[in-house]
């Protein structure tokens, strides 16, 4: 183009040759394979071998929420085919408005975890996701690949509220209580991971993500089931 810089025309031409991977999240990532999702049980260190675990977080996540999106497709098409019934076995007025509001807020759930987890891919693409944060996503990740979701709820658990102990007395328990109570008390520790509204959302999205893998692949051991 007429007067653009040379910087210009290779950016330009990195946006036109660059392919983006189909998907929920598109990605310029080169997705792997289900069977080479399985990320490895420490972050690695070389630079080569980090790049391909932001490739399986990436497949992993965009498996489930291509699995998501095919479960709420399926149950749309079990609700219309319900309402098309005969009298005798269609399902009452009350009842459909009950399936009509769940079913939006099941698909609401998963358009905003997919919507809300996009920065986290461009993360992936650029490679500079913290350790603080890349250590116990990979822990929760494999104990999810593993079916063990109760370890991965933990993972979670700990990477959004912490390890500081509980004040004696302590009264408020849960994630935002505690993240302010924790404030108060801090001094001068860097702000708690939840208090960027950004990365908040993105790892509500993956406890999402979690919720639903333990439907669609049910772990052998019961006492994995979350609560």
């Amino acid at each position: 183009m007429f007067g653009e810089s040379h910087r210009g025309r290779l950016r330009r031409y990195r946006r036109l040759t660059t392919v983006v991977t189909a998907g929920p999240i598109p990605t310029t990532l080169r997705l792997v394979d289900e069977a080479d999702m399985k990320v490895p049980e420490t972050v690695p260190q070389s630079r080569e071998e980090r790049k391909y675990l932001f490739r399986q977080l990436a497949s992993y996540f965009t498996m489930v929420l291509r699995e998501w999106e095919a479960a709420l497709a399926r149950e749309h098409q079990q609700q219309l085919a319900q309402q098309k019934q005969g009298e005798d076995g269609s399902p009452t007025g009350q009842q459909q408005q009950q399936l009509t509001f769940a079913s939006k807020a099941a698909i609401s759930a998963m358009t905003s975890s997919r919507d809300n987890m996009r920065p986290l891919f461009r993360r992936f693409e650029q490679g500079d996701l913290e350790d603080d944060i890349l250590r116990p996503m990979v822990e929760i990740v494999r104990a999810a690949q593993e079916r063990r979701y109760v370890d991965a709820n933990d993972g979670y658990l700990r990477l959004s509220i912490g390890k500081a102990a509980w004040p004696i007395g302590v009264t408020m328990v849960g994630i935002h209580e505690r993240s302010a109570r924790e404030k108060l008390h801090a001094g001068g520790e860097r702000s708690h991971i939840m208090g960027d509204e950004v990365t908040r959302k993105y790892l509500q999205s993956i406890k999402r993500c979690l919720t639903f893998a333990q439907v669609r692949w049910p772990p052998e051991d019961i006492r994995q089931l979350m609560g």
